[in-house]
């Protein structure tokens, strides 16, 4: 019986490596070195933090967090609200901006318009029509 049991593989030792494998000797290496590795123990478990809520803490944000979000949908509803007096708010916008006036362009406008598009055509040259 105890011939049986030595035949089995302990759970808590790697299992040998292929010979034939390119990495057998860098697994069994590393299997080598597993067994001599620290192992943990009880000291190394953190200690339980402070700073977590407790389950009462979690249900109050949890409430506050839904009665914000009715207020919301209170306060964002259709129907809440309306634009009105919009005439003073345009004419503060259009004193701050101070547009330029919209004046219709003259024939002398217009002329020099022309001589501007005709000086750049007249400067443009067509690109090579072979690649260089």
């Amino acid at each position: 019986m105890a011939l049986s049991l030595a035949a089995c593989a302990s759970p808590f030792s790697p299992p040998p490596a292929d010979p034939a494998s390119p990495v057998a000797a860098a697994a069994n290496a590393a299997a080598k070195a597993s067994k001599r590795a620290d192992r943990p123990s009880f000291m190394d478990i953190p200690a339980i933090p402070t700073d977590v809520r407790t389950p009462v803490q979690f249900k109050k944000a949890v409430g506050d967090e839904k009665v914000a979000a009715a207020k919301l949908m209170r306060d964002t509803a259709p129907g809440t609200w309306t634009l009105s007096n919009t005439e003073v708010y345009a004419a503060k916008a259009r004193a701050a901006a101070k547009a330029p006036a919209l004046d219709i362009p003259t024939d002398a406008d217009r002329a020099a318009t022309e001589a501007f598009a005709k000086a750049a055509r007249e400067r443009a040259t067509a690109p090579p029509s072979k690649p260089q």
